[in-house]
């Protein structure tokens, strides 16, 4: 089933690939995997050394067949959204060439939800006046829309209000 003649053919297919791509176009069954994929790297080096395949880039490997075109290698190419560089992604679904760039976009991401929900980048400090408002909620229940009318009295958001009784409560048991 899986022959050698049956995984070149579909390298062949593939023209450039990674080697997980042509385990996952041949999907064996869960049982044959493992086996599946040494057989793949095992004829990706016997070609590789024949001449047949050529090896594109190191990390991750990426392997050409002598069918493919310049069109057939920037179709597997990505572009990094955040710095715009091309790279070859070691699986299918990254999107961005480095950790680095996950991380700035992943943190701009963050940025434009909280500015959109009214939260400001910097924490304000609570003031005196602002604990002694909050300071009856710590030993009782809020009725129904008290935290939304404290939150509006002070200038501050409902999940605010309600973090820092949380926090009030948890000093009161403490101590």
């Amino acid at each position: 089933m899986f022959t050698d003649g049956f995984v070149w053919a579909k390298m062949l297919e593939l023209k450039v690939f990674r080697p997980e791509d042509v385990v996952n176009a041949l999907n064996p069954p869960r049982g044959f995997r493992k086996w599946v994929k040494q057989k793949v790297h095992s004829l990706i080096a016997t070609q590789t050394k024949n001449g047949l395949l050529r090896r594109l880039v190191e990390n991750p490997p990426v392997f050409a067949t002598w069918l493919a075109t310049e069109e057939d290698i920037n179709k597997v190419m990505k572009f990094c959204p955040v710095c715009g560089g091309p790279f070859i992604p070691s699986r299918s679904d990254y999107r961005y060439c480095s950790r680095g760039c996950h991380m700035k976009a992943k943190q701009e991401r963050t940025r434009r939800i909280r500015k959109a929900m009214g939260v400001g980048s910097v924490k304000r400090k609570w003031t005196q006046e602002e604990l002694e408002s909050l300071r009856e909620l710590v030993y009782r229940n809020a009725r129904h829309g008290e935290y939304e009318e404290l939150a509006k009295e002070l200038g501050r958001t409902k999940k605010a209000v309600e973090s820092k009784v949380q926090e009030l409560r948890r000093l009161a048991h403490a101590t």
